[in-house]
């Protein structure tokens, strides 16, 4: 088992589509496909039911994705910890923000974070707070493109 194949089945159950999944992940359908197919073979079970359309996780698969998701997370993590000991603060922060608040509070620091941090990119989304909710519920906020 890889860090890839589980940032394959997450982007899998993301998208509903191993096309767009792969897509995604910047991987041809057949390369993504053969990782699951061999993580399958590895764990002894089928993690998507690829006989619908959207593809739908398994129940064995919605809890190894559940795990996959923390575990990604957790690496993300690891991965934040060793730069911080560099001190390089880079990557990628995201920030999601409801529509009516967004022209008042983003003023009030985007350009000061840019020029203070110029090595992270700051991604903002406008979304309701139900969906902001959702995602950061579902850890969508570090795997799935807003």
């Amino acid at each position: 088992m890889t860090f890839v194949q589980l940032e394959y089945i997450v982007a899998i159950d993301t998208y509903r589509h191993f096309a767009t999944a792969a897509s995604h992940c910047y991987v041809t359908q057949p390369t993504l496909s053969m990782q699951v197919q061999k993580l399958e073979e590895e764990l002894g079970i089928k993690i998507f039911d690829r006989s619908k359309q959207p593809v739908l996780p398994t129940e064995a698969g919605r809890e190894l994705i559940e795990q996959a998701r923390k575990i990604l997370a957790e690496k993300g993590i690891i991965q934040e910890i060793v730069q911080a000991k560099k001190g390089v603060l880079t990557g990628e922060l995201r920030i999601g923000i409801i529509p009516t608040l967004a022209p008042y509070l983003l003023p009030l620091f985007v350009q000061g974070f840019t020029a203070k941090y110029p090595q992270i990119k700051l991604v903002v989304n406008e979304m309701t707070t139900e969906s902001l909710v959702t995602r950061l519920r579902e850890g969508a906020s570090m795997w799935a493109s807003w």
